[in-house]
């Protein structure tokens, strides 16, 4: 199996990875809100052009048809110690909040060990109904028991430290993380539209994998699953459809130094 490389095709099929082999994976779906991303609109029409051009508009049943493949692939390539962890949001659909919830009918013979917010500090505007701060990340085991969380690498500073009742002043991180979103101002921005940041995937990957571990990204996007699993000496596999997003995450590789293979 090769590593330390993303390949340009769907990850409905992944026959580059053999079964079992595959240590942690984290993702992040395509919406399938029917938006032309790379483009700024107001009122409806598309008043600046620039950046990637990208349309994730599918039917629903499509749209969910490609997740369960694709969700079904990395339950074959997952060791049985492994993860899966994958962020997705509420959408709009028809003037209607629709949860993510349905995605458990993919994960029925997989263990739900939590269901985070992550919540965050800025993002879509509206004057219709409170504007959205946040989106959820499911993390799934496929052995109830025996899986990876390194808990010690994720703690957190106690903001109520008392010496005469706790052995450390750092404690366990709730299941609300507010990390903010992906800025103009970051020096991780790139033209992708719905990039999520290093810090977010950090915690995942510290938290679900060890050192010298596989970690994979079926919807790999500008890369920064592979970004953080390299800088955090981990082996990254990623899937991408649309070249100039695998261009963006390669060039960001290229700058966390050299690949051991």
């Amino acid at each position: 199996m090769k590593k330390n490389i993303i390949y340009l095709k769907s990850s409905e099929i992944m026959s580059e990875i053999p079964d079992n082999s595959v240590d942690l994976i984290v993702t992040s779906p395509p919406y399938n809100i029917d938006i032309k991303y790379g483009n700024k609109t107001s009122k409806g029409k598309v008043v600046e052009s620039k950046g990637v051009k990208y349309s994730d508009k599918m039917s629903e049943e499509e749209y969910r048809e490609m997740l369960r493949k694709v969700f079904e692939e990395c339950k074959r390539v997952l060791k049985d110690n492994g993860s899966i962890w994958i962020n997705i949001k509420n959408r709009l659909i028809n003037d209607e909040i629709v949860p993510p919830f349905w995605i458990q009918e993919y994960f029925q013979d997989m263990y739900l060990k939590n269901l985070l917010v992550w919540n965050f500090d800025w993002g879509g505007s509206t004057n219709k109904r409170f504007a959205p701060r946040y989106e959820f990340i499911f993390w799934y085991t496929m052995d109830k028991k025996n899986y990876t969380f390194n808990l010690d690498d994720v703690k957190v500073p106690a903001l109520n430290y008392r010496p005469d009742r706790y052995k450390s002043q750092l404690k366990n991180p709730s299941d609300v993380w507010r990390v903010s979103m992906v800025s103009g101002n970051f020096a991780e921005r790139t033209n992708h539209p719905a990039q999520y940041p290093e810090r977010l995937i950090e915690r995942v990957i510290l938290a679900g994998s060890n050192e010298g571990d596989v970690v994979l990204d079926p919807f790999m996007g500008s890369g920064t699953t592979a970004v953080v699993a390299k800088k955090l000496k981990r082996n990254y596999i990623g899937y991408e459809l649309v070249e100039e997003y695998l261009e963006m995450a390669n060039n960001r590789l290229k700058n966390v130094g050299d690949d051991d293979e």
